[in-house]
């Protein structure tokens, strides 16, 4: 009897130590990723001041490093606003869709409410230069859709491009 329980309790023994050395860890030097600093600021950003690196697994969506803010205001300055839209006083949100590939790069943009006037492809085409940080599932870049709604007020944006 004693024979029996001295080997079971060396079987659970050895058993929990097999385990406590196979487990998974979360140390940086076993996986081989350590996220960027961007990437931590872009999430201090959305998820406050208390945002902790070590508790997240580096899941985002597709987003513009500089921010949509900046995003905007380069497609502001780039595009011409035709003086039919500025008569017409124009005042409408261009949809555009477009795929954020895993290096970010833009392809397959497209035009969803056409807002005309030849200002949807003034965005396509703009956009068309513009990197993204690609969206990430576990800290791997995977290939995802984005739609921007911009919004267009062809006066304002006629005065800003003079």
């Amino acid at each position: 009897m004693f024979d029996l329980m001295k080997s079971s309790f060396f079987i659970i023994l050895f058993l929990c130590l097999s385990a406590l050395i196979n487990a998974q860890t979360t140390n940086t030097s076993a996986t081989g990723f350590k996220p960027e600093e961007k990437d931590i600021e872009q999430k201090r950003l959305e998820k406050g001041i208390n945002y902790d690196v070590n508790f997240d697994i580096a899941n985002h969506e597709a987003y513009f490093v500089g921010g949509e803010d900046s995003l905007f205001r380069y497609l502001f300055d780039a595009i011409k606003i035709p003086q039919a839209a500025v008569d017409a006083n124009l005042v409408a949100n261009a949809m555009i869709g477009f795929q954020v590939n895993f290096d970010g790069k833009i392809q397959g943009a497209y035009s969803i409410g056409k807002v005309g006037f030849g200002i949807d492809e003034q965005l396509i085409e703009k956009l068309s230069n513009v990197a993204f940080s690609p969206a990430t599932q576990g800290s791997i870049p995977y290939r995802s859709e984005v739609v921007l709604e911009i919004p267009i007020k062809a006066v304002y944006l006629s005065n800003t491009n003079k």
